[in-house]
């Protein structure tokens, strides 16, 4: 046995480049690799081109840095995408805009994330477990509730000139935007969960489950979501279950308070405030 490598019983240490504090229930990068990845991201982003074998460095550093905050394994995929264009690994690779747009995020990951992430639950919570659900009607509006409180807004009519994107609003689109919504309410007393969203579009519960989205209109939602689970260390999983189960919500997005009432009466009088749309999606301005 080397014993240089090894050390006794202890609340803190080193474990395959990770530090683990059972005492503070957290795992983090240490600061010199934490500020490392920092280095390494800046130095691309005033670059045109790579060699594959520099992306792949890159990616590795970062795949290593997901280890620890888990959200981050959302945006690596174009920096994988792009890595397979060539195939030697001295062949150079323009970064196209994707890829910037991955490097950008992981930056601003570094910037205010300070390296910690605490241990998940391993038992996966559902939003029926902690009571909270989220629905979007097509043409009138969205809304979400958590044991209590609850949200309702008719669809902005004008929310088409914040997705910076000629395509058509989507009704994964309005599906997932509650759940961001609710994400940014109530996400700083999710600490450490493993949360299950219920949700009835298939399309929705794909693009939660891969962390990203093709359609362009959809991933400033994505980004939103990815940042704020970050950011209060907890994890996005979905399923998809049948509308007819999520009354509450269903009533809260088609605007009929009574019904809702009816349904929830131990709801509260007063409903949080919805953050506004160029606050709930995300703009590469704010990187």
């Amino acid at each position: 046995m080397a014993l240089h490598k090894t050390c006794g019983p202890n609340t803190v240490i080193g474990y395959l480049g990770i530090i683990l504090d059972s005492h503070k229930m957290e795992a983090r990068l240490p600061i010199d690799k934490l500020q490392r990845d920092t280095e390494i991201l800046r130095s691309f982003q005033n670059r045109q081109s790579c060699t594959k074998r520099e992306l792949l460095q890159l990616l590795g550093h970062l795949i290593f840095a997901s280890k620890v905050i888990i959200p981050g394994r959302s945006f690596v995929s174009h920096i994988i995408k792009l890595s397979t264009t060539v195939k030697a690994l001295h062949h150079h690779v323009k970064l196209n805009s994707e890829c910037r747009e991955d490097i950008r995020m992981w930056l601003t990951f570094l910037q205010y994330w300070n390296g910690v992430g605490i241990f998940y639950d391993l038992q996966i919570t559902t939003t029926e477990d902690i009571k909270l659900y989220t629905d979007a009607s097509g043409t009138r509006g969205f809304g979400g509730y958590l044991q209590g409180q609850w949200f309702s807004q008719a669809w902005p009519p004008n929310i088409q000139d914040y997705v910076h994107s000629t395509d058509e609003i989507s009704i994964a689109f309005k599906e997932l935007y509650p759940i961001v919504v609710a994400a940014m309410i109530w996400g700083h007393g999710w600490k450490g969960l493993r949360i299950m969203f219920m949700c009835d579009n298939i399309a929705t519960v794909a693009i939660l489950h891969k962390g990203r989205s093709k359609s362009a209109h959809i991933m400033p939602l994505m980004r939103r979501l990815t940042m704020c689970a970050a950011r209060n260390n907890f994890v996005v999983m979905a399923t998809h279950v049948p509308g007819k189960l999520n009354l509450i919500a269903d009533s809260l997005s088609r605007l009929q308070m009574a019904r809702f009432r009816t349904l929830a009466p131990e709801a509260d009088y007063i409903p949080c405030q919805v953050p506004h749309p160029k606050d709930i999606l995300w703009n590469s301005e704010e990187l």
